[in-house]
């Protein structure tokens, strides 16, 4: 009985904190180890199958390629070959070239304010290229808005296009509609002073 009391103290185990800590860690890195190396047998063995399948499949395409490519773009062979004669040398009488038709530019029509702008409006952007308003008011038309174009000439800035949507009389009201109108055209808007 002695003997199996002895027995069991020598088997029993008792673990305290940093050992606990020190089995984890360690089978944490024996866990990291075996995926590691396990990932790189993987990508060898990988390799080696995919080179073979490659080459094999390239070299069907190529197969496949010549098949269907017309007969005139594959040089002939020697015993092939034919002489085309070179084409005779004609005379062309050259006059003076054709004149180009005159094209006057097309006028680009901007839509006007409304009649009562209110007290602000939103402005999607300004411009001193009138093609550049028109795209840009085009853009908020197709959006589903209102928009009209205010001409402002800034003097030694010169004219600008300033391309608006809505009328409001408060400035809140016009903030709110400002934040549709940037997320519906995904570009920066602004609250201005409609006069």
């Amino acid at each position: 009985m002695r003997d199996a009391q002895r027995l069991r103290q020598r088997l029993d185990l008792s673990l305290d904190g940093r050992q606990l800590v020190a089995l984890t860690v360690c089978a944490l890195l024996l866990v990291s180890a075996v995926f590691s190396l396990g990932m790189l047998i993987g990508k060898r063995a990988a390799t080696s199958d995919v080179g073979v399948q490659i080459s094999g499949d390239l070299a069907a395409l190529d197969a496949q390629a010549r098949k269907q490519t017309p007969a005139a773009l594959h040089p002939p062979k020697a015993a092939e070959t034919t002489v085309v004669p070179a084409p005779a040398r004609v005379a062309t009488v050259v006059g003076p070239p054709p004149r180009a038709a005159q094209v006057a530019p097309v006028p680009v029509t901007l839509t006007p304010p409304p009649n009562d702008l209110g007290e602000y409006t939103v402005q999607i952007g300004a411009s001193q290229e009138r093609t550049e308003a028109a795209r840009l008011e085009g853009r908020a038309r197709s959006a589903g808005l209102k928009p009209y174009v205010v001409e402002a000439n800034l003097g030694s800035k010169g004219t600008w296009y300033r391309v608006r949507v809505g009328a409001f009389h408060d400035k809140e009201a016009a903030n709110r509609f400002r934040k549709d109108v940037e997320r519906e055209l995904r570009i920066a808007a602004a609250v201005m002073p409609a006069r």
